[in-house]
This record gives C-alpha cells, sequence and structure tokens, in this order.
C-alpha cells in the first residue's frame, strides 16, 4: 500500500476511493490547491496541484509499483536514496518530466526545495497487472530497478497524455484510460531498467533546458524560431541545436513535430472535431502536412490512428 509523506508538517487527502483499495495512499502538503483519482485500467492514477517554496522530505513503501511524475513547476537540490538497495540518485533538479520509480516492496527517500506551484502525477501499479501482460509469466520476472531523473521519451509521453486526459476529459473518456494503462504497462515491460534517460554531457543546463522547453510549448502553433531560442539560452543557434540534442535525444524541430503529434492524438478523441481542424489547432500547416509527419513519426495514418480510439 503507497504511503507517500512528506516529513515537513502536513495535512493528508482522504483515502482513496474502492477501485484503489489493496493500494491506500496518504499524501500530506502543507499546500495542496487541487487533488484528483482516477482509474486507468489497472492503474489508480493521483493528480495533485501544489504551492511552495520550502525544502520538504518524501517516504514512500510501497506494496505495488509506484511512479510519479513532475507534470509543471520546479523543485532544486533533489536527492533520492532506497535504503533497502543501498541506492542513490542526486538529480541536480526536478523538472517537469522527471520521474521517480520505486518497485514494490521498496522503499524510498526524496528531498527537495520547491519553487512556487507545481503539479505531480502518481500512478499504483499492482504486480498483478504486469504479470496478466503475458501468457509465459515473463513480466512477473523482471528486474524493476529504483529509478530518479527525467523520463524516457515514450514513457512521459503516456504520463503525459494521462494529466492531459485527467486537466480535461474527451470523449470516449474509459476506453482512453484504459489504453493509456495498457500503454504504461507495456512501456514498463519493455524499458524496466531503463525508464530514465542516461546522463548527457555538454547539453543545456537545466535552466536552459526548462526555459527552451517553455518557450516550445507556449504556443505549438506559432513556435518561436531557432535564433531566439538560442538567443534566449545566449547560446549561438548551432551549439544550441547541439547541447539541445544532447539533453532530449531530439533536435529542436523534431522534438517540436513530436509535441504536436501528442497534442494532436489528445484532440483526436474529440469526435467532433475534423482532422483538418486537429492539423491547425496542433500547429501543422496544412491537412496534407499533419498526416504525413504523423503517418512517419507514428506508422499509421490520422484515420486509422483515430478508428482505434
Amino acid at each position: 500500500m503507497p504511503s507517500l509523506v512528506p516529513l515537513a508538517s502536513a495535512r493528508s487527502s482522504p483515502p482513496l476511493p474502492s477501485f484503489c483499495a489493496g493500494a491506500e495512499m496518504t499524501w500530506r502538503h502543507p499546500h495542496i490547491l487541487a487533488h484528483r483519482r482516477e482509474r486507468f485500467g489497472d492503474l489508480c492514477v493521483q493528480l495533485f496541484a501544489c504551492e511552495s517554496n520550502d525544502v520538504h522530505e518524501l517516504e514512500v513503501c510501497a506494496s505495488s509499483h509506484s511512479l510519479i511524475m513532475r507534470c509543471a513547476g520546479v523543485a532544486s537540490r533533489w536527492e533520492v536514496e532506497w535504503p533497502d538497495e543501498g541506492r542513490r540518485a542526486n538529480p541536480v533538479e526536478l523538472r517537469r518530466g522527471s520521474i521517480l520509480f520505486t518497485p514494490a516492496f521498496s522503499a524510498v527517500r526524496s528531498r527537495k526545495r520547491d519553487h512556487g506551484r507545481f503539479s505531480s502525477l502518481v500512478v499504483q501499479i499492482p504486480a498483478p497487472a504486469l504479470e496478466r501482460l503475458d501468457d509465459d509469466g515473463a513480466a512477473a520476472q523482471l528486474n524493476l530497478a529504483p529509478q530518479a531523473g527525467p523520463g524516457d521519451a515514450e514513457l512521459c509521453r503516456i504520463l503525459t497524455a494521462m494529466y492531459e486526459e485527467m486537466e480535461a476529459a474527451g470523449p470516449a473518456g474509459l476506453l482512453y484510460k484504459e489504453t493509456l494503462g495498457v500503454q504504461l504497462l507495456v512501456q514498463l515491460v519493455r524499458r524496466a531498467a531503463n525508464l530514465v534517460l542516461a546522463p548527457t554531457k555538454g547539453g543545456l543546463a537545466g535552466w536552459q533546458l526548462r526555459q527552451t522547453i517553455e518557450l516550445m510549448e507556449a504556443d505549438l502553433a506559432q513556435a518561436p524560431s531557432l535564433h531566439r531560442l538560442a538567443d534566449e539560452v545566449g547560446l549561438s543557434p548551432s551549439h544550441f541545436c547541439t547541447a539541445f540534442r544532447q539533453s532530449t535525444g531530439l533536435p529542436p524541430h523534431k522534438y517540436l513535430l513530436w509535441r504536436r503529434i501528442i497534442r494532436a492524438k489528445h484532440l483526436m478523441v474529440d469526435r467532433k472535431l475534423s482532422l483538418t481542424e486537429i492539423a491547425l489547432n496542433s500547429g501543422f500547416a496544412s491537412s496534407s502536412q499533419f498526416a504525413t509527419t504523423f503517418r512517419r513519426m507514428e506508422g499509421t495514418t490520422p484515420t486509422a490512428y483515430r478508428r482505434t480510439l
């Protein structure tokens, strides 16, 4: 039963609903602004919006796997320790897309200083949910390692989709949530010990990457130019491109396309929107450009993908 308890003075959230039975969680924080919890197939997902400028410690003890992703806001001096495993991670900064994964029957301690408002997604993953993925029991034999740091791009894509669905649910919500739940389970099985990106050398500093991402995602339809992005972080365009790729694994233009595709996939849930409207709202110049990009990146057409929702 996951128990997330910051050691500073705090208040508790109410008990979980019946669909989270056997995975009871307690979250305490000085300033909880909003708290939601929903089911995504076999997974119990909670979204916390908080506000703080203090240092807080967090302890997690779980009989199910727990996965926490920072959805918004920044914290500095993030330190993580898994005492039962004898492992320690010392990420410099906790920012959007950072994750903390703790396997079932493990404990973790985390310490950070928050800076204003932030939100976090907390996913509880019962071990039997992974075992049901296959017939030969391979998933049950996985060695899921505790991890903390910048999340793998595909894992963050799925978690971000969960976050967006909880923020603004679309049509066919139940089916979409179940699909996202299965996608997350598959990603855990496939990535296992690589849920976190490997440290990079020569990439952007934390504040540079954060500022760049915020500028790019402020308006996906009218993204800033490469020269402006480089100027904002004090680098030449060529140096900026190299550093951005080392930090994210993608060049700036491909990262932008990836984010536009994610937005489009979220909008496709709303059957009232045509694919042309979705293309334009996601930042593509035309429906044909959208279709070409979508097929290249997803391996299928927007129409075919939409039929699966």
